[in-house]
């Protein structure tokens, strides 16, 4: 099984796009998208004139067989996160000035402020409001997590670091509990693949706490339980792409959307 993986999009058409295309050339089985395609971030964001959050939802919702709520997603339906890493939402949380927000959740909350606001029509809003925070996929005889962010914080809501160790200690509890090998999440914007290994099973962990940042490129995975980070799709003046896991060698590619751009153009 070859699985795109795609997340944080941002309402970027454009790349979203291109990556559809490259996607065909790789020929993958399924498409996954792990969140955030809401939100464009005008103090970040390169691409104000070409957004379009009705297209990218529409392709997102053709296009992949799995979808799950990223903290963008989540903020912009004015939800409150089943997973918030024990931090205890005012059910008025939407109705509170950001000075507020800020001192009751001690700043470990994002408040958005550069956020571009989001319209939706109805057949929109119930596709989004429809996204669980992670979803299991059965791969042969592996199962495999996904979701935006680390358990307990799945859609990255509150902002714990995903690079901590405590934040790969209990991902990797909610792991084996769920009897599953593998999790990729999203929402860091990294430049790469991060991978992290659990340090029950494995030295690794004690060396490079939290995840090991891997240029773009494919990377053999080792058979112990393993949580892997991928870029974001959005091109925020970053080196944007997605990654294309196979199942038969049990491997992750990341894919540059900058340097492929001559194959989709």
């Amino acid at each position: 099984m070859r699985v795109a993986i795609l997340t944080d999009i941002h309402e970027d058409i454009v790349s979203l796009r291109k990556a559809l295309k490259m996607i065909e050339l790789e020929k993958c089985d399924q498409v996954i998208c792990l969140g955030d395609i809401l939100g464009y971030p005008y103090l970040r964001g390169s691409y104000e004139k070409s957004r379009n959050v009705s297209e990218c939802i529409s392709l997102i919702r053709s296009n992949c067989s799995l979808v799950v709520a990223g903290n963008h997603d989540i903020f912009h339906l004015r939800k409150l996160p089943e997973y918030a890493d024990g931090f205890r939402f005012p059910h008025d949380w939407y109705e509170m000035p950001p000075g507020m927000k800020s001192a009751i959740s001690g700043g470990k909350v994002w408040n958005y402020s550069d956020d571009c606001p989001v319209s939706l029509n109805d057949t929109e809003l119930e596709f989004m409001n429809s996204l669980p925070e992670f979803a299991v996929l059965e791969a042969g005889e592996r199962r495999i997590l996904f979701s935006h962010s680390l358990f307990p914080n799945f859609t990255g809501y509150v902002s714990e670091k995903n690079g901590s160790e405590r934040a790969h200690s209990a991902h990797f509890g909610f792991m084996e509990k769920s009897g599953c090998v593998l999790s990729v999440c999203g929402h860091m914007h990294i430049e790469g693949l991060g991978v992290s290994y659990d340090l029950q099973e494995s030295f690794l962990p004690r060396l490079f706490k939290g995840f090991r940042y891997l240029p773009y490129g494919r990377r053999r995975l080792r058979s112990l339980r393993c949580c892997v980070t991928i870029p974001a799709l959005a091109d925020n003046s970053q080196v944007n792409g997605f990654a294309v896991f196979d199942s038969d060698d049990f491997s992750i590619n990341a894919l540059s959307l900058n340097a492929n751009r001559q194959v989709v153009l």
